[in-house]
């Protein structure tokens, strides 16, 4: 017979709403990629004490984007798995994957296209430099793979597209895998796939192909996945005290461990996308297993809530919007080296908000409730 704890957890997978702590790691990722690209990437040619401090704190601002990683498999491993018996197991998943990814990514692509032929734009390089990615390779999303063979992250205000890319190209696979797949034998695939991510990656002789293709980012989305996985049989509720306790004292190894790796060396190596997507399903796990502690009631923040909400609109349009507030003020390019620089940023990161919000109530979030139309 189950037991209770199997049944709820079977129970909350038949529930396909949010789970509100999932908004507030959103929420984190987000603010941390923000972080990187308004802060790091902003101070980090300034010589002085205080910015270089300053860009050093949140030069890690880049793994916001392996928590993205880790939350997608968790949330689309639940859904293939829960929903593999289905008739319509391909057609809703599509449907309610393209209506999700699309119109915002297009929106953005556009928008783009738009300023690439005005001439009010062609000498500022943070638009105009097209590099060596054919605009096409983005409406099809595998700029990613072109970016991979250039060495190259191409247009500086669409470099943050690359994720996109990957999450795409993950979710056209992976649910033949999943639905052909016997369900014993794919624990056995992801974690195949986490560990030979870092051997793939130890292949590239340069950072670029390792940060973009996917199966060189496959890790993360592996470990959201057997979450997800784990989380379909029960197994996180039925053990979530000797789970708890165990997954404590691995992060406190986790986070040693990659502290003295990189005070001696400077850097992880190959295996830091693995390092930092352990470490966030970490904390996945426990915002599925203790959403009634301090940690749950933190990731329940109305405002963290709110920029988790909207942090597919905030990532896609962040970057542009603070290259277009820079220009506005006669400059060529980003980079704080003023108090009116400061003020830009600050103003750049309002706009930011309120342009995502916007979006998410006009074309994502009808868009999403379009998607929800089609059942399993």
């Amino acid at each position: 017979m189950k037991s209770l704890a199997a049944e709820n957890i079977n129970n909350a997978n038949a529930y396909t709403g949010r789970i509100t702590e999932l908004d507030g790691l959103r929420g984190i990722a987000i603010l941390l990629v923000v972080s990187f690209h308004y802060i790091n990437n902003q101070l980090s040619d300034n010589t002085d004490k205080l910015s270089r401090g300053v860009a050093k704190v949140t030069s890690f601002g880049w793994v916001g984007v392996d928590l993205f990683f880790v939350l997608s498999g968790f949330l689309i491993g639940n859904v293939l798995i829960r929903n593999k018996t289905s008739p319509r197991y391909f057609k809703t998943f599509y449907i309610r994957r393209i209506v999700r990814i699309i119109p915002n990514y297009f929106l953005l692509l556009i928008i783009f296209t738009v300023i690439w032929n005005m001439p009010y734009f062609e000498r500022n390089y943070f638009f105009a430099e097209h590099g060596s990615i054919p605009l096409w390779s983005y409406f099809l999303m595998v700029h990613n793979i072109f970016m991979a063979h250039y060495d190259s992250l191409g247009n500086r205000g669409l470099s943050i597209s690359w994720s996109i890319g990957i999450e795409e190209q993950f979710y056209l696979f992976f649910p033949f895998l999943v639905y052909y797949l016997k369900k014993k034998w794919l624990p056995l695939l992801l974690i195949c796939l986490i560990l030979g991510a870092s051997l793939i990656r130890s292949l590239f002789t340069t950072w670029v192909p390792q940060y973009v293709l996917l199966p060189s980012r496959m890790d993360g989305l592996s470990l959201g996945f057997l979450i997800a996985y784990a989380y379909s049989e029960g197994l996180l509720i039925k053990h979530k005290v000797i789970l708890g306790k165990v997954l404590g004292i691995f992060l406190a190894i986790l986070l040693f461990a990659c502290a003295f790796i990189y005070w001696k060396y400077d850097d992880l190596g190959v295996m830091k996308f693995t390092l930092f997507g352990l470490i966030f399903s970490i904390f996945l796990v426990f915002a599925l297993i203790f959403p009634n502690t301090w940690y749950g009631s933190l990731l329940r923040n109305k405002i963290l809530m709110w920029v988790g909400t909207i942090s597919y609109s905030l990532y896609l349009f962040h970057y542009a919007i603070l290259g277009l507030a820079y220009h506005f003020n006669g400059k060529n390019g980003i980079g704080i080296h003023s108090s009116n620089d400061i003020a830009i940023t600050v103003l750049a990161f309002a706009v930011a908000l309120g342009f995502s919000w916007g979006i998410y109530k006009l074309l994502e979030q009808p868009m999403v409730q379009f998607g929800k139309g089609w059942k399993y």
